[in-house]
């Protein structure tokens, strides 16, 4: 698991168990990934399309999960493997924290817990590739994404004007999770509003 971090975001390789101790009002921690493709004059960002046997079926996402404190070092070790898991897809490098989406989760075994959620947007290794020394954009319909289909059933690469139009009008071509379980839509436009930001400082 080799991937490397923005300097701004260092805070987030603490010790899992060590963050976690630091939030006892949570029970339950989860992470969030924004992978774009910038090979086509203006970026998309992959988005997974939740299987229909699953909960909130047929809704669209960025790939994520559930922190695992048996296993997880750190929270962007989560992060990288929940990544892994849902897309097929390496981080190779974590760019920038999205947001920060808290709720209740009501359990029928043990009633509700209160669930921290991270969002981030990272570059994958599949996105990339060298040429002449220089790192050079995968075509975007060529990165070897791989769903996990009890999970999702399908992926798609979005517009921007696309996303803003599932938002503002039922005929959108997405639908998202209701905003109890995060804020899924406005995550997603504030991450294309930082990768813009980056690409217009380079």
């Amino acid at each position: 698991m080799t991937y490397t971090v923005a300097p701004h975001l260092n805070y987030f390789t603490i010790p899992l168990t060590e963050f976690v101790a630091a939030r006892p009002e949570f029970e339950g921690f989860g992470v969030g990934a924004y992978i774009f493709s910038h090979a086509d004059p203006t970026p998309r960002i992959l988005l997974l399309q939740r299987a229909l046997t699953d909960s909130m079926p047929g809704c669209w996402e960025g790939p994520g999960g559930a922190c695992e404190l048996e296993t997880d070092k750190t929270l962007l070790d989560s992060l990288v493997r929940e990544t892994l898991e849902e897309s097929g897809l390496h981080v190779s490098h974590i760019i920038d924290l999205v947001a920060v989406d808290c709720w209740e989760h009501h359990r029928r075994s043990d009633g509700k817990i209160r669930i921290a959620k991270y969002s981030f947007v990272v570059e994958v290794q599949e996105a990339l590739k060298s040429s002449a020394g220089r790192q050079q954009p995968i075509p975007t319909f060529q990165i070897p994404v791989q769903l996990e289909p009890l999970e999702h059933q399908q992926f798609e690469w979005a517009l921007k004007e696309d996303v803003v139009l599932s938002v503002q009008s039922a005929s959108g071509r997405y639908r998202f999770p209701l905003p109890s379980i995060g804020h899924q839509a406005p995550n997603i436009l504030r991450a294309f509003e930082l990768v813009e930001e980056r690409e217009n400082k380079q």
